[in-house]
């Protein structure tokens, strides 16, 4: 099998290439991983993995200066129904759009759109809530049925980084949600794409644990 992670200038590539090795290294899978922005080799790909770092406007920027690209990935995930897997921004560019900076047009495979974290209300230590949301949470499962949650629970802990939030009438595509302040959908997807707003590559054994079942996910 081969898992292209797709290089387009906003991303801790090293962080996710590392993580991905690491689970297949221990679980003795046959995966090939390659790091790259090279179209011929990404449409061979049997899995694709799109991470994100940083603000929404210049992530899609990044994905716009290589020519083809974002039709490219259209064209795998939705026609030819390869497996997905969108990290932080890259999940956030699976929706509609963001309000972050200026409104700017995501991929509009899911519903929904990003909007700014609230800041109103106290935490469970009388603190009040910072933007951006960084640390440990644990998640909501949605959708207890989804062969990426096997092995998971609800006390396992995942690392975020972000300031926006996705707002979304379309429940059925959220697979869970996380709690910091407001409700936060934490995994969304449908069919062969999942993303999700967390990192997995920093999230210790609950990573390995999600990434573990996003391989051998079959949708």
């Amino acid at each position: 099998m081969n898992l292209v992670i797709i290089d387009y200038g906003s991303g801790n590539l090293r962080s996710v290439e590392n993580a991905f090795k690491n689970t297949v290294a221990v679980n003795n899978l046959n995966f090939k991983i390659i790091v790259t922005n090279n179209l011929s080799i990404i449409s061979k790909a049997d899995h694709l993995i799109l991470p994100g770092v940083g603000s929404f406007p210049d992530c899609k920027k990044g994905l716009l200066k290589i020519i083809g690209l974002l039709d490219l990935l259209t064209n795998q995930v939705l026609n030819k129904r390869k497996k997905f897997l969108g990290i932080c921004v890259g999940m956030q560019l699976m929706v509609d759009y963001s309000l972050e900076k200026k409104r700017t047009s995501g991929f509009g495979w899911l519903d929904g759109c990003f909007k700014k974290l609230k800041k109103n209300g106290l935490d469970y230590l009388g603190r009040s809530y910072k933007i951006p949301h960084i640390g440990w949470n644990n998640l909501q499962i949605e959708d207890r049925n989804h062969p990426i949650f096997d092995n998971i629970n609800e006390k396992e802990q995942y690392y975020f980084v972000h300031s926006y939030a996705l707002e979304s009438k379309s429940t059925n595509e959220i697979l869970a949600n996380t709690i910091y302040n407001q409700r936060i959908p934490a995994i969304i997807g449908k069919d062969n794409y999942i993303g999700v707003q967390f990192h997995p590559e920093k999230s210790g054994n609950s990573g390995q644990k999600f990434i573990y079942n996003w391989l051998k996910w079959k949708p």
